[in-house]
């Protein structure tokens, strides 16, 4: 069993920082508790410590903040194309050996992708690129519309909507 002290609490951030834990697709508690050694009653009993509670926090925080910045940068890659090299092996068995036969490198262009980028410009600067238009209507519209009724209550209902 992990002691308490802030040598185990930055051992926990860090791989917190790493992993994430619970929130944002983070690990799962029960992986965090196995590998440092603790159980789940530990962990609780740990967060209500002042020091440690806010440093696990902060981590998440971390973790969250550097996959907002991946997904970001992927979503961005994404959206203006790039380029990478792409490794073809062939092997020979020579006894129990592998031997390198053929090796082919080739530069692969990835297109960009449209809606990743009307996605990023949309959501990064929406006052610029908005999807739909405001249009402002003043005065009276008229459907057009002729409401036949059958009773002075449905009448009387009616001028209250108009009237309103």
């Amino acid at each position: 069993m992990a002691k308490f002290n802030e040598e185990t609490i930055q051992k926990c951030v860090d791989w917190i920082c790493e992993n994430g834990l619970i929130d944002y697709g983070g690990a799962k508690l029960i992986d965090f508790c196995n590998v440092m050694g603790i159980g789940k009653s530990t962990y609780y009993r740990w967060m209500e410590n002042e020091t440690f509670g806010t440093a696990i926090k902060k981590a998440k925080e971390d973790f969250k903040n550097g996959l907002e910045r991946n997904v970001v940068s992927s979503l961005a890659r994404s959206a203006i194309g790039y380029e990478y090299e792409q490794v073809s092996s062939e092997y020979y068995m020579e006894g129990k050996k592998k031997k390198l036969k053929k090796e082919v490198r080739k530069n692969v262009r990835v297109e960009p992708n449209v809606g990743a980028g009307i996605f990023l410009l949309t959501n990064l600067a929406p006052d610029r690129w908005k999807n739909k238009q405001n249009t402002e209507h003043s005065g009276e519209v008229s459907t057009g519309l002729t409401v036949v009724v059958k009773n002075q209550e449905e009448a009387d209902l009616i001028k209250q909507l108009k009237e309103h």
